[in-house]
């Protein structure tokens, strides 16, 4: 029998051919890739999110050391009709803040005071000024204040307006009553609607200021409402109080007992 001639392939056979093993090598990789377990180094040591959410729960009700309230040296220090200051009690660390005034002098505790600064600059660049009017009180001078509110209006109202001697957020060296630019509305509930006032209302918490005697609480913290009386606690607490309302209380947050003397 005579010989067969091979037959060549066509060159876009030969194409064909490859292609076609191109994709079935393909598939056969990606279904090896797909059959691997994931790696799990990158994911190691990460907490799920219910792991996340119990961490924040449990950050949200860690309960205070109670001695914050009563350590003089605590920016937490409390003195409201329930929690006197210690006698006599005069913080060691007073200083000027540079901000414009009503009065000479108006120290306060230094990083209060340096917050202070900080609010009113910031206050200045959104076009609002400031004045400081009362800072630090003795308590001989409170003794002097209240004796004179007593004298003007009667116990009863007196005890709503004015702290008696060695309880005033006054002493503790972290508050202070800020005025409207002109002082047509300092120490009067008008100053809420004043630019002033709005921009505190706002922005108080953001240097760790909170307001001491909001509206509505009067029962809890034992004064009359007072837009101006504004408390250091530093910014994290500060925050956390406004968070929850703009009027929510220091004794609501922290739990703290306040009301009336008895």
């Amino acid at each position: 029998m005579a010989n067969k001639q091979k037959r060549k392939l066509k060159p876009w056979v030969k194409y064909a051919v490859i292609a076609v093993c191109i994709a079935a090598l393909a598939l056969i990789v990606s279904s090896a890739v797909k059959a691997i377990p994931a790696n799990t180094d990158e994911t190691a040591g990460k907490p799920k999110p219910q792991e996340t959410e119990q961490q924040e729960e449990t950050a949200e009700t860690e309960e205070l050391d109670p001695s914050v309230f009563t350590d003089t040296d605590s920016l937490l220090v409390v003195a409201n009709k329930k929690h006197p200051l210690p006698p006599g009690y005069v913080p060691s660390d007073l200083s000027e803040p540079e901000v414009p005034k009503q009065y000479d002098s108006a120290p306060m505790r230094y990083e209060a005071a340096v917050a202070l600064e900080n609010m009113f600059a910031a206050a200045a660049n959104d076009g609002v000024t400031l004045i400081l009017g009362s800072a630090y009180r003795s308590e001989d001078y409170q003794a002097t204040l209240y004796n004179g509110y007593v004298e003007q209006y009667g116990q009863a109202e007196a005890d709503t307006i004015s702290s008696r001697p060695g309880y005033s957020d006054h002493q503790t060296g972290l508050a202070a009553d800020i005025s409207d630019h002109d002082g047509a509305t300092y120490l009067t509930q008008d100053m809420e609607y004043t630019p002033e006032g709005e921009w505190l209302k706002d922005h108080a918490h953001e240097y760790g200021f909170i307001m001491r005697y909001p509206k509505g609480k009067e029962d809890i913290t034992g004064y009359a409402y007072e837009p101006w009386h504004f408390r250091y606690i530093g910014v994290d607490y500060a925050t956390a109080i406004y968070n929850v309302d703009e009027f929510y209380s220091f004794e609501e947050y922290f739990g703290v007992e306040g009301g009336d003397y008895e």
